[in-house]
């Protein structure tokens, strides 16, 4: 099993790229003039002139997108020019005493900063001693929950990817999907006046949670002896935790609720942790979590169920086949029902709340898939990633240069799963916040054949559009749904898809030592020019990935040190934002 520092890079480089996006403190210097690493390295300079100290760090890939590579040791610099190693929470306690940093938040808030990016720092080293050494692509293409559990460190970005509050160890090693292990739901009857709901006609949500243990004649045998009760699923985790409230206590006394036990077939978690999947299952489960994963608490809300049912029936219906037309490649999973459970008082309890999700990816010969977080995330200590072991895998089966192998990749990658959702924006109005926890690329022989979409609920709509997609739903638009502007789209768009989506991709395949971004950098630039020069009904969101010189990305480093619950307490999503040069407007990649 490989071996590796708990300050790996695995920790570090997150931490560090979430840093650089918002702090102005640092610069990269010539590592000769330090004595302490390799002539041709990298350095990275960060400066606290409050504690009289800097820290230089070795980039082992400095990136044009933001995806810097960083790898331990970490050396402090003094004042008198004595250099020291340091470890990862040194100098955490160093840019919590940066007067800039601190300014920014209050004392509580740094302090849970501290602690989240501990813990998250101990989740990290504890899935790299159980799954570091995990190379699943590396001889073929997995199957879609294997490659989910392939992502093990959470995201590419973030000063705390692995904090999950109220989580023990024992519950990620049990629930995590970087464990890969399975589980069983817990069952509940439960009176039908207490249940509340949706689902997109014909279907009918208690069915289809009926349907989920068709394959357990012992739980249907219980379940058959609670006349007049429904058979609901409940994520075991969530269910033990609201089994302790008074809340729910009651209605267990009051005969309204009843617990059946574990049952049913077995389950796994996705990259989001809070959805699962089953290979016997129709549906995919969202569940609402009483946790904080990142940035957000993972509740699902009222509103957001039932805007995934509007959006399953404007992509499932005549809207959607006109899509399905043009980005053939492109499936959307709708989320076509949910339920949750009233208190006594009748008020819904979101803590309760399961959402249902299609899910193709069932019984044998199911297509091979793999989420694009999984792909580019880099294996402990090293530069490679599971992409470059897919492409090397590709190289060496076709007997293909392995630069030109990592082109076609990228090629294939950009016509397959990034320009159906510039269609989408451009020519349907469709905002889909395509990232890299939620963008699934199909895999016909490690190419990228085909592209799924999960998270309806997460949809928005590009205002201009808003009077064609009335058209089609009515009530596009209605209180509770995401709208923006054109302008305001295509930032969002840009961070969601590109920043934290394609350009992860272009640093995973030249970290590696695949290709260098500037070539992967042109390939982009010629495909968006393509499609500029094609008819569009709004060229908002083309115009701005290749003319404007900054992009907009997402502040994480700041959200998570002041404590933000961005579910909750963010109202303008572009608030948080930062502006990061755009590689995409140099011109001589064209």
């Amino acid at each position: 099993m490989e071996q590796v520092k708990p300050e790996s890079s695995s920790a570090l480089s997150p931490f560090l790229n979430a840093l650089l996006r918002e702090w102005d403190g640092w610069e990269f210097i010539d590592a000769r003039q330090t004595g302490l690493f390799r002539l041709q390295a990298a350095v990275l300079r960060l400066n606290f002139p409050a504690s009289r100290a800097a820290v230089l760090v070795e980039a082992r890939h400095r990136s044009k997108v933001g995806y810097h590579d960083f790898a331990m040791p970490l050396w402090r610099l003094d004042a008198d020019g004595e250099a020291s190693e340091i470890d990862l929470f040194s100098l955490l306690t160093l840019i919590l005493a940066d007067p800039d940093i601190a300014g920014r938040a209050t004392p509580k808030s740094r302090l849970t900063f501290l602690r989240r990016s501990l813990a998250s720092i101990a989740a990290i080293t504890e899935a790299t001693a159980a799954r570091g050494s995990s190379r699943p692509f590396s001889e073929g293409d997995p199957d879609f929950i294997e490659a989910e559990s392939a992502l093990r460190f959470g995201h590419a970005v973030h000063p705390a990817p692995m904090s999950r509050e109220e989580f023990t160890h024992t519950d990620s090693a049990r629930f995590g999907h970087e464990y890969a292990n399975a589980f069983k739901l817990r069952w509940w009857a439960v009176d039908p006046a207490i249940l509340t709901g949706g689902s997109v006609e014909p279907l009918d949500v208690t069915e289809m949670a009926r349907g989920l243990a068709a394959s357990d004649p012992q739980l249907l045998a219980r379940a058959g002896q609670q006349q007049g009760k429904v058979l609901v699923p409940m994520h075991p985790w969530q269910a033990a935790r609201l089994m302790l409230e008074d809340r729910i206590e009651s209605l267990f006394r009051a005969d309204r609720i009843v617990d059946l036990g574990l049952g049913g077939p077995a389950w796994r978690a996705t990259t989001s942790l809070r959805t699962i999947h089953s290979p016997e299952a129709e549906w995919m489960l969202k569940f609402s979590l009483s946790l904080r994963l990142t940035n957000s608490r993972r509740i699902v809300e009222e509103h957001e169920c039932r805007r995934g049912l509007s959006v399953h029936r404007l992509v499932k219906g005549r809207l959607g086949d006109a899509l399905q037309r043009r980005c053939p490649t492109m499936t959307v999973l709708g989320e076509p029902a949910w339920f949750g459970l009233r208190d006594e008082d009748g008020r819904l309890m979101t803590d309760t709340i399961v959402s249902f999700r299609e899910n193709p990816f069932r019984g044998t010969g199911s297509p091979r898939a793999a989420v694009l977080g999984a792909l580019c995330e880099r294996h402990p200590g090293r530069t490679e990633s599971h992409l470059s072991d897919l492409v090397r895998r590709i190289a060496r089966d076709e007997k293909r240069p392995v630069e030109e192998t990592a082109l076609l990749w990228f090629e294939r990658f950009l016509e397959t799963a990034i320009e159906p959702f510039i269609v989408a924006f451009s020519e349907f109005g469709l905002l889909f916040g395509a990232h890299q926890q939620n963008l699934v690329v199909g895999l016909a022989g490690g190419l990228p054949n085909a592209l799924y979409f999960r998270d309806c609920q997460g949809t928005g709509y590009v205002e201009e559009f808003l009077p064609r997609l009335r058209e089609f739903l009515p009530e596009a638009g209605q209180s509770g749904d995401h709208v923006f502007p054109a302008e305001a789209a295509a930032k969002l768009f840009g961070y969601y898809l590109i920043v934290n989506g394609a350009f992860a991709a272009v640093a995973a395949l030249a970290a590696a030592g695949l290709t260098n971004e500037d070539d992967l950098l042109a390939i982009f630039r010629r495909s968006l020019e393509r499609l500029a020069a094609t008819p569009m009904a709004d060229r908002s969101c083309v115009d701005y990935l290749l003319n404007a010189p900054t992009l907009a990305a997402k502040g994480n480093f700041l959200i998570a040190l002041r404590d933000i619950n961005e579910n909750t307490e963010v109202t303008d999503p572009l608030a948080g934002y930062v502006e990061l040069p755009n590689p995409l407007h140099v011109r001589e990649y064209a």
